[in-house]
């Protein structure tokens, strides 16, 4: 005889069948899951979710479970769940992509965020918060796109989405349609001062002088009345292409970046595996054959002593950068391991698999920098040195590689980390594999061919307002002569120098504009065709200042008052030429009118320079190798010791007595 089915529970006048009894038993479960949450008994949550999650994959359980992920700070896993949540149907699905891509810029999973965007691209491109992370993504992995965004963030109510449609802009390659969006955005909003700082950034770029000296009184006036707060959100290294108080100049872009409280301490206080080799890891995305900064740094890094120095290059440089590079060369410096698209905790891990000693930023705060993966647990050791001429705020760093020169012990109050002091120059420079200038005619760079020629091959930014009413007291004085420059036509760049000198009596055609030389030996051989070479501030020359003197140009400069408006003085003096830093602006000028009516006296200079090039240190790249591996040492058996990083001085090896190369050409 069959069973008769049971027959169905009744609650409220409602007969309830199997599936609701189920349906009310997870919605029990999910209210006791968020009253847990509620009181923070997070893991309590995930064992009730564990089970949900078995039986009923409802986008409210995930974002629950992403919910309490995050406040366990477990952000990748948070990124997962409030992924899987927004890829079911629900009237909150967006909010949860939003979220899952909010977490994945966080963790710098940059490709995990664009992945859920190019899904909802017609959602992303109007709503402005997830316009924001598809920008911030897109630009950190410098990638094209950022622009279809831009009108989205522009036309937004909310200021911070008005003030990342211009920080999205990478402003060293803007468009002009992004340059006018600049321009537009902060016309609009004049009072906005952290607009402002694009703005004038953007200016200078340009050599707007008329805006420079409109805004630079107001810049003086506010941070002589203590009104730093604009500055904390200034890129820092737009900062120090300007501002010369080095109180400003450590705090600028302070907003930034979050350096997590007691992580120094934490990070000192980790076991560690020291070996008989001191491993040293340099983290840039400048480790390329082209860049300026190899340029500067190969010779040291191929003059390591093996036998005591373990090198691994932590490279962020892109894919479409590395095609044009040289991998036999690279091969040369260490082992390289490709950082770009890890994300943070990814190449912290990296570091640590490597059990790396001594972790050596060569960036600071400039473009594609990783150096937040310094504010983890990664290394006993934190260095930062040569890419950026500056303290580098917020950042978990124990020491700054200089020399006295750039960074006076009067400067110490102004900086975060502890200073490294090189003996001869905190810059680096390669004798071997760059080539020596080649005797050719003027008239091939269109120069004159009798004429007195004063030159500078800075980038063009460098050319400041104090700078440009130095060269034309300089030019006044100098009847006859001409001024050599390079200088991009972008945005009227060019045409603004010119109305500058112009303005002032200077005749149009006394200013030689070349265009950058793509073959380096070219380049290097236009440098020797000119008579005197001037400096900018303040924002001195480093790798330019090096090639004008290693082509035997003389070069002028003249006190600076932080590091960037130091650095030729420190290069000058370890070439041998000190004379040739001024003390005042005044002496600058005046030196140079000196040398411009006394012509044997830079023949002697030139002479000078080609007999120092190959003894005095400046291009000593073994001999600053031997000073850089002491003064590792030196930071390693502190942190052996359990001593926390102090100041110190490398100590100079005995003064060469005969030359380290003999080449000729």
């Amino acid at each position: 005889m069959s069973k008769e089915a049971a027959p169905p529970l009744r609650l409220c006048g409602y007969d309830l069948e199997c599936e609701d009894l189920k349906s009310l038993k997870t919605q029990r479960e999910y209210v006791a899951a968020q009253k847990s949450f509620d009181k923070a008994e997070y893991y309590h949550v995930l064992g009730i979710l564990n089970r949900l999650l078995d039986v009923d994959k409802d986008p409210r359980h995930y974002a629950l479970l992403g919910a309490t992920l995050v406040k366990l700070r477990m952000k990748t896993e948070a990124a997962q769940a409030f992924q899987l949540a927004g890829e079911q149907e629900s009237r909150h699905r967006l909010k949860y992509l939003r979220e899952a891509m909010r977490l994945h810029f966080a963790n710098n999973d940059d490709i995990s965020l664009l992945r859920i965007g190019a899904k909802i691209l017609n959602e992303a491109l109007a709503d402005p918060d997830m316009a924001m992370l598809m920008s911030g993504a897109l630009m950190r992995q410098e990638m094209d796109g950022i622009e279809a965004f831009q009108k989205t963030l522009a036309e937004s109510d909310n200021a911070e989405h008005r003030r990342f449609s211009i920080r999205s802009i990478r402003l060293a390659t803007r468009t002009e349609a992004e340059h006018k969006l600049i321009v537009d955005t902060f016309e609009r909003e004049p009072e906005d001062k952290i607009l402002r700082n694009y703005y004038l950034t953007i200016m200078r770029d340009v050599n707007n002088y008329e805006v420079i000296d409109k805004y630079d009184p107001i810049l003086e006036e506010e941070i002589a009345a203590g009104r730093i707060e604009p500055f904390l959100d200034e890129i820092s290294l737009y900062n120090i292409r300007w501002c010369t108080n080095e109180k400003v100049n450590a705090i600028a872009g302070a907003a930034r970046v979050r350096k997590p409280a007691g992580i120094t301490a934490r990070r000192h206080a980790m076991p560690h595996n020291w070996g008989d080799k001191i491993r040293v890891g340099y983290l840039s995305a400048d480790l390329w054959t082209d860049h300026a900064v190899m340029k500067a740094f190969r010779g040291v890094l191929e003059a390591h002593d093996r036998s005591k120095f373990d090198i691994t290059l932590f490279c962020n440089a892109s894919e479409k950068t590395l095609k044009d590079s040289n991998a036999a060369v690279r091969e040369n410096w260490g082992r390289i391991v490709s950082i770009r698209n890890m994300t943070d905790d990814e190449a912290v891990e990296a570091v640590k698999a490597a059990n790396i000693d001594i972790l050596v930023d060569l960036q600071g705060h400039t473009a594609e920098t990783r150096v937040p993966i310094m504010n983890q647990l990664t290394a006993p050791v934190h260095v930062t040195w040569l890419g950026y001429p500056g303290t580098v705020v917020n950042v978990d760093i124990d020491y700054l590689i200089a020399d006295r020169t750039v960074v006076p012990e009067t400067s110490f109050p102004n900086y975060y980390e502890k200073i490294c002091w090189m003996p001869e120059t905190f810059f680096p420079n390669d004798a071997i594999h760059r080539s020596l200038p080649r005797k050719i005619d003027r008239s091939m760079c269109r120069m004159p061919q009798n004429a007195f020629i004063f030159s500078c091959f800075h980038t063009h930014w460098k050319i400041s307002r104090t700078t440009l009413d130095l060269w034309i007291r300089i030019l006044k004085a100098t009847p006859g002569s001409y001024l050599f420059l390079i200088c991009k036509e972008t945005f009227g760049s060019r045409k603004n120098l010119l109305k500058g000198f112009t303005d002032a009596g200077i005749a149009s055609e006394r200013i030689l504009f070349g265009d950058r030389v793509l073959d380096y030996s070219a380049y290097l051989d236009r440098i020797a065709l000119t008579d005197l070479g001037l400096d900018t501030y303040p924002y001195n020359g480093h790798t330019t200042t090096s090639e004008k003197l290693w082509c035997g140009l003389p070069m002028l400069t003249f006190k600076g008052v932080n590091f960037a408006s130091r650095v030729s003085e420190s290069l000058l003096n370890a070439v041998g030429l000190p004379e040739m830093v001024c003390d005042t602006t005044d002496d600058y000028v005046n030196r140079a009118v000196h040398y411009f009516k006394n012509r044997e006296e830079l023949q002697e200079i030139r002479t000078r320079l080609e007999e120092n090039r190959f003894i005095k240190p400046l291009f000593d790249a073994e001999r600053f190798c031997r000073h850089l591996e002491t003064g590792y040492e030196m930071m390693v058996d502190r942190a052996k010791a359990k001593l926390k990083p102090d100041h110190f001085a490398v100590p100079a090896l005995p003064p060469r007595e005969a030359p380290f190369s003999t080449r000729t050409a």
